[in-house]
């Protein structure tokens, strides 16, 4: 439709403008889409490509948060200042707990915004990104509590015989993801050379759940210590026995973990029961994601290198590993520093 102006002065300015963009390179295409309009264009195309469903909910439900305060704004109209209002606007805004929206999840709609502006960019339907520079909330990282090896061992000696005995044991020492232990199958295991492969993790978005490929998107390979394989094999032999019990109603889902019938634990379940089987024992109260930290923190200090501890984690990249475990890298110079000196003070006897 043909744009409107009240006076000859605008029509003139206008033209202008429109001939020296398309002079200088800089001419878009007028384009009656809301901010609104594309973000759904948007998300069909991410629909096609391929993206974790997980990832893809998340990026509707932001969508919709963005939608409901600022999609009626034109998409060339679009600012600086109203990515700022809807960045204020979502300080109040609560989540699906009833809950405001923490600072994580407003960092994350404000992200999900600006990936969807830079594709509109992509796709000449706008110059710049106008949630570029916008600031966004600061993210703490969560501080990590880990148990001291007695400790842990005292937990898992006091969960031994509990039907997540055998999760607590693997994740503690594996080092391994709640979603990547949960999404394990029978299948992926190779007891004869003590390894498991690592191809698909259980999570969940709400309260559905859904198994995707691993969080960087590759598998790897994980070995395991000849106590852990010997605690697999007597778990494997006592789902045999609930199978049999069973009978018809065994859910044959292939997974490692699961109830009494074959189903698959839910995520926020198993959670929910590390933290009443850590309240039934002598122990500081941690997260279930802290028996990671912990596995990571015995190795670096007992002098694994940090690119075999990241690539055991399934670290991106060892950056990410050095920064998350930072505080342990000073007890790790004073052990190089004192075996240095020794090497050479020997070496000069």
């Amino acid at each position: 439709m043909p744009a409107k102006y009240n006076t000859r002065k605008e029509a003139d300015k206008a033209l202008r403008d429109t001939l020296h963009a398309r002079e200088h390179g800089d001419w878009l295409p007028a384009t009656d889409l809301t901010l609104g309009d594309w973000l759904t264009r948007w998300l069909l195309a991410l629909e096609v490509e391929n993206l974790a469903a997980g990832s893809l909910r998340l990026y509707k439900l932001h969508a919709r948060r963005v939608s409901g305060h600022i999609g009626h704004v034109s998409l060339q109209k679009l600012t600086r200042a109203d990515v700022g209002v809807l960045a204020a606007k979502l300080n109040t805004e609560p989540g699906v707990s009833g809950r405001i929206l923490s600072p994580a999840s407003r960092r994350s709609v404000l992200g999900v915004l600006s990936h969807a502006l830079s594709d509109a960019v992509k796709a000449g339907h706008i110059r710049t990104n106008p949630a570029h520079g916008v600031s966004r909330p600061t993210v703490h990282q969560r501080e990590m509590h880990t148990w001291s090896a007695e400790e842990l061992a005292a937990f898992l000696q006091a969960t031994r015989e509990d039907r997540l005995g055998p999760l607590w044991h693997v994740l503690a020492l594996t080092g391994l993801r709640r979603g990547e232990a949960l999404g394990l199958r029978w299948s992926d295991v190779d007891f004869s050379h003590g390894r498991i492969a690592l191809q698909r993790q259980r999570v969940s978005s709400g309260y559905e759940v859904c198994e995707t490929v691993t969080k960087t998107g590759t598998g790897r390979a994980v070995d395991l210590d000849a106590d852990t394989v010997a605690v697999l094999r007597s778990w494997k032999a006592r789902q045999a026995s609930e199978h049999l019990q069973w009978g018809p109603a065994w859910q044959d889902s292939g997974h490692i973990f699961t109830r009494e019938d074959g189903a698959p634990w839910h995520p926020d379940r198993v959670q929910k029961l590390f933290q009443q089987a850590v309240a039934g024992v002598d122990v500081p109260r941690i997260r279930m994601h802290d028996l990671r930290h912990g596995w990571a923190t015995y190795a670096l200090r007992g002098g694994v290198h940090p690119k075999v501890v990241q690539e055991r984690l399934g670290h991106a990249n060892i950056k990410i590993t050095l920064d998350t475990y930072s505080h342990v890298l000073p007890d790790m110079q004073g052990a190089a520093a004192s075996l240095v000196a020794g090497m050479i003070a020997a070496a000069g006897k």
